[in-house]
């Protein structure tokens, strides 16, 4: 039988051991499975090139274009602030989801393009490409401050100029590392055309390989570039479906090179406004000048406060180099000055003649030398327009210059020192400087700043920013207090004079206002519902109030204390705690009973005082003299009883 026990115990065991060992097998084997499934999931390549971001039609938008292999899906971005990423994982749940566009690019690629909108100042966000289904790695994208900001300016990169284009596009690379390593908060970069080279080297090749050179350097994943077409560009397709640019114009700067076997649409004018300047983009292939002078004069008439006008094109207008001297550029020279005078534009930047030039600031076809320059040197309400010609940004090609050491009339500052340049440009409200520095020694090759005395300088400036960044009177919630404090502080930080120049201080004092009623609202309604709370405790009481309730009518006696005078008055059943508490008091009071006291003439009153004497002596029941005997009492009967049990047992064994 012990025997047989042990036997089946030992099946049962055995039983229970494989059976774990089979499911353990079978979880491992699910688990390995699922996780080549993500992993290959993971590691599909969605074919993301070209990455490049465009600044949108204001500071506050932004637009997005690469190219896929994938020509049936719709394009989309998510954006989500930097500070909801947790670990690696992309913040889907916070994200905002934008689509857009597709059309056909190079070598039959898919050209997506997607514009988003919804960014705040001095902010880190991250976003992702792609359908909806595959996705992008992530990338991230910042802001700055809106009214003191910087932007790079890079001329002629040209990849493929030099017949390398691994070379051409090294160079470039070389040059954003180092313009980007110096300076960090970059708003957005001006390419001034001649991305690509697009020539005679390509041999008939697609021009994608230039553009892959292009868009090699991965700030372009994080710094937004406002590009126009250049001369070259007009060679071969591919600009307008590796860009996209805000505001384009449906009918001017348009320039079809399709006759001559080149690309037929290398884009249009358009522009775009970063906090107070209007950047006017031309397709200065299109030669035609009255519509250039047509499109500004539409833009400038739709963005009014502008303080600073910067048209950007790509042919040289006064440069000093090879194409100085070109007829088209001498053309150029002729018409466009009158049409950039007549607009009040205020700097001119191009590109075309790969070498470096700064004018004099230019009016009416004259250099104009005689304005004033303050302690700083900043050229004080200049008379004109300033032009500046860049050089090459990334070494793929110079020209040398017509007339080296000697300046022509309208040459301020002119070199050509075989090295890639780029410029860095500050613009504040009152002021715009441009440096522009060599890339083998990181050294300034030259600086100019241009100064409007009539404007707020940078600190009126700053807080008209922050009082244009608050939200209306009519939207401001106790959320947007902290800003509203803050921007009340700067003002007041202010010299009386800057403080003239601040025009938006009545949306300050409007938010003030609200921000004071909403916070009166919130006290008020505090104030009635601690006292709606008292109020229904209060109800509560019985009306027939009894000893037992004298714990909860003194705990509501100290929750109305608490209250304040304002939450006080607006208890309208006060009295009945009153009332309540009165009761209570009657109840814990004992009944007095009154011992009628005789007179003198009483034959009994002595007796009466000695039997009351008396009676006073005798123990009451429940004293302690009572208990005393009592307990003595049973005492003794305890110890006769066991006595008598012991006699009794002794007794029977006897």
């Amino acid at each position: 039988m012990k025997n047989r026990k042990k036997l089946v115990a030992l099946v049962l065991g055995v039983s229970v051991i494989f059976s774990s060992v089979l499911m353990t097998s079978g979880m491992a084997a699910t688990t390995s499975v699922n996780s080549k499934s993500v992993l290959a999931s993971a590691s599909v390549d969605n074919n993301f090139n070209d990455i490049v971001l465009s600044p949108g039609a204001d500071s506050s938008q932004l637009n997005f274009n690469w190219y896929s292999s994938n020509s049936n899906a719709k394009p989309v971005v998510q954006v989500a602030l930097k500070s909801d990423v947790t670990g690696t994982d992309f913040p889907v749940s916070t994200a905002q989801t934008f689509s857009g566009q597709t059309s056909i690019g190079n070598n039959g690629f898919t050209a997506n393009k997607v514009s988003t909108t919804g960014y705040k100042l001095n902010t880190q966000y991250v976003y992702r490409l792609g359908d909806g289904t595959n996705w992008s790695a992530t990338y991230s994208y910042n802001t700055y401050n809106k009214n003191s900001y910087s932007f790079l300016f890079a001329g002629d990169p040209q990849i493929g100029a030099g017949g390398d284009i691994s070379k051409d596009s090294a160079g470039w690379v070389d040059t954003l590392n180092k313009a980007t390593k110096l300076f960090t908060d970059n708003s957005f970069m001006i390419s001034v055309g001649d991305q690509v080279n697009n020539g005679k080297e390509l041999n008939g090749a697609s021009n994608e390989s230039e553009y892959t050179g292009y868009f090699a350097p991965e700030q372009l994943k994080s710094l937004p570039v406002a590009s126009i077409a250049g001369n070259h560009e007009t060679y071969g397709p591919g600009h307008k479906t590796h860009f996209d640019a805000p505001n384009l114009s449906d009918k001017y700067g348009s320039f079809d090179a399709g006759l001559s076997g080149g690309n037929k649409d290398s884009g249009t004018d358009y522009y775009f406004t970063y906090n107070n300047t209007l950047y006017l983009m031309l397709n200065s292939n299109d030669v035609n000048e009255a519509d250039h002078q047509q499109f500004m004069k539409d833009a400038i008439a739709k963005n009014p406060s502008a303080t600073w006008k910067v048209a950007v094109l790509h042919h040289s207008i006064y440069s000093s180099a090879d194409h100085e001297t070109d007829a088209d550029i001498i053309q150029r020279r002729v018409d466009l000055p009158p049409i950039f005078d007549s607009l009040g534009i205020d700097v001119v930047l191009d590109g075309h003649d790969h070498c470096y030039t700064r004018t004099y600031q230019m009016k009416g076809g004259q250099a104009i030398k005689t304005d004033a320059v303050d302690a700083q040197g900043r050229v004080v309400d200049a008379t004109g327009t300033l032009y500046i010609t860049a050089n090459s940004a990334s070494g793929s090609k110079y020209y040398e210059m017509q007339q080296p050491g000697t300046n022509n009339f309208y040459e301020a500052k002119k070199e050509q020192i075989k090295v890639p340049t780029f410029s860095r440009v500050t613009v504040t409200s009152n002021s715009f400087t441009i440096t522009t520095y060599r890339t083998d020694t990181m050294t300034q090759t030259d600086s100019y700043t241009l100064l409007k005395s009539t404007k707020p300088d940078v600190s009126s400036a700053n807080v008209i920013d922050q009082i244009n960044s608050l939200p209306a009177s009519s939207a401001i919630t106790l959320n947007d207090k902290n800003n509203v404090q803050n921007a009340r502080i700067a003002y007041t930080a202010l010299s009386a004079d800057e403080q003239k120049l601040v025009t938006n201080i009545t949306s300050l004092s409007d938010d003030e206002t609200q921000i004071a009623s909403i916070e009166a609202a919130a006290v008020k309604a505090a104030d009635q519902q601690a006292a709606a709370t008292v109020i229904a405790k209060i109800d509560a009481i019985p009306q027939n109030v009894a000893l037992s309730d004298k714990e909860t009518v003194t705990a509501l006696r100290t929750a109305y204390n608490a209250l304040t005078d304002a939450q006080k008055a607006l208890v309208t059943n006060y009295n009945k705690l009153t009332t309540a508490e009165s009761t209570i008091t009657k109840l814990q009071t004992p009944a007095v009973t009154t011992t009628p006291v005789a007179t003198a003439t009483t034959a009994t009153a002595t007796p009466i005082s000695r039997v009351t004497t008396t009676a006073s002596t005798l123990p009451k029941t429940g004293q302690f003299v009572d208990e005393s005997v009592l307990m003595a009492l049973g005492l003794v009967l305890i110890i006769a009883g066991s006595s008598v049990i012991l006699i009794s047992r002794k007794r029977k064994r006897v």
